[in-house]
């Protein structure tokens, strides 16, 4: 699907990424040769029939008009990437005749009906993505000539193959240096990791590490603990910190911390507190306004944490501790960026969706607790709320650093795609969009 020029080009001397090149290669394909065939029929670029011949001087025509007229059903081509240099064509008529003189004299005309007449050409792709119909070639043997007669068939082959090769500078012109595509990996690799995953991990990495949030206030019991953090093998002493790690749709954090500890007075108090903090980024095809797959990009962030108390109360007699009842808390917090491209007056950008949900809680006792709402005895709602919205990985600083940069250097990277292929050319952007093998699409136009 991908022909074999390609270029690499700078994506900008004042970004800060670690990688600064990103590749690009024309493209074509069977629906995309196909789509561009019909629309150069419905603009009148391309004929809806075939007439080739004259009875005046050749005593042989294909096409004319009324029921003479020879009216092509929709151009089917077949391109294959393992064979990047050629593409399939077929034309089939669904109406039509050929005209030709009986053998006793220029009085009267026959007709062959050639209503379902069928021809495959093999023609070049070159290395633009252009379709080539200079030299297109006719294989007899897949066609479908329903006749008898070999001088009429050889007449309509040779017919239709000159009638095609006349299109040549115009359907040449319509498909060459019209789509550019960049690869998915390569886009997510030297692209959105630098500017989007490595910035949002500086964020995380500025953030305090929940594993030292009870130093020097309790003592907490290591053999109840847990420090999971993805990317990296993590205790409670370390200091490692959690890694994006790679997946099929990006990248996905979590900094899972739970610890356990004692509090005594005239009650034992075992407590838990806990807090996941996940982040995902991903890359996906979702639709956009006009209902066509765009790339799009999809951050977002979940915070949970968790709080338990059991109590134990000490007997006058037996001195033993007797377990009374606990109580939990729980809030769930959590917001989402949604960045797609989209193109407007021929230049690129990004829409951008922010949702933000309310903190979730739920919260409850069992035994003999005593407490009129175990919610904010044990979670300070409000104040995980105003962290959650004021730190340095939160939804403001995202939109405002990572998706602000983008959204800014997204219009001269992809401009400089079309610089970059066709040099001179001042081809811009009129679409874009994903494709099911997840690359980035480009429609370039003058």
């Amino acid at each position: 699907m991908v022909t074999t020029k390609a270029v690499f080009f700078e994506i900008g001397s004042d970004t800060t990424t670690s990688v600064q090149q990103l590749s690009a290669s024309w493209f074509t394909s069977g629906k995309l040769l196909e789509s561009t065939i019909d629309a150069m029929r419905a603009a009148g670029e391309f004929p809806n029939d075939i007439r080739y011949g004259s009875m005046e001087v050749g005593s042989l025509a294909l096409g004319g008009e009324g029921e003479d007229r020879a009216e092509l059903r929709p151009v089917e081509i077949r391109y294959d990437s393992a064979a990047p240099t050629t593409a399939q064509l077929t034309l089939t008529l669904a109406s039509g005749n050929l005209r030709f003189y009986n053998a006793y004299g220029r009085r009267d005309i026959l007709r062959q009906p050639v209503a379902g007449w069928r021809l495959e050409f093999t023609a070049a792709v070159n290395e633009y993505g252009g379709l080539v119909l200079q030299a297109a070639l006719c294989d007899v043997d897949k066609s479908h000539l329903p006749c008898d007669n070999g001088p009429l068939k050889e007449f309509f082959i040779t017919a239709v193959g000159n009638w095609l090769r006349s299109l040549a500078p115009a359907v040449l012109n319509k498909t060459a240096m019209r789509r550019a595509v960049i690869g998915r990996e390569s886009f997510l690799r030297q692209y959105i990791y630098p500017m989007v995953v490595e910035k949002l991990q500086r964020r995380l990495d500025s953030l305090p590490d929940y594993v030292a949030s009870r130093d020097g206030v309790a003592q907490v019991n290591p053999q109840e603990c847990q420090n999971e953090k993805s990317g990296v093998e993590a205790t409670l002493c370390n200091g490692e910190r959690a890694r994006f790690i790679r997946n099929s749709s990006g990248w996905t954090y979590r900094d899972h911390v739970l610890l356990n500890w004692q509090e005594a007075n005239r009650t034992l108090h075992d407590r838990e507190s806990e807090q996941d903090l996940q982040c995902m980024v991903t890359m996906g095809r979702q639709a956009g306004p006009d209902g066509v797959p765009r790339p799009t990009i999809d951050i977002s962030s979940v915070l949970g944490r968790y709080e338990w108390d059991s109590v134990k109360q000490e007997l006058p007699l037996s001195r033993q501790r007797s377990y009374m009842g606990k109580a939990w808390a729980r809030a769930t917090l959590q917001w989402s960026l949604r960045l797609q491209w989209q193109v407007e007056n021929g230049r690129v950008g990004v829409a951008s969706l922010a949702r933000k949900s309310v903190p979730a809680t739920d919260a409850g006792t069992t035994g003999i607790y005593v407490v009129s709402d175990p919610l904010p005895h044990l979670l300070n709602v409000q104040r995980i709320n105003l962290w959650w919205e004021g730190n340095a990985a939160s939804l403001a600083s995202v939109q405002q650093d990572i998706a602000g940069f983008l959204a800014t250097a997204t219009g001269d990277m992809f401009a400089a795609v079309a610089e970059g292929l066709a040099p001179g050319r001042k081809l811009g952007c009129r679409d874009l969009r994903i494709n099911e093998s997840g690359d980035i699409e480009i429609e370039l136009g003058e």
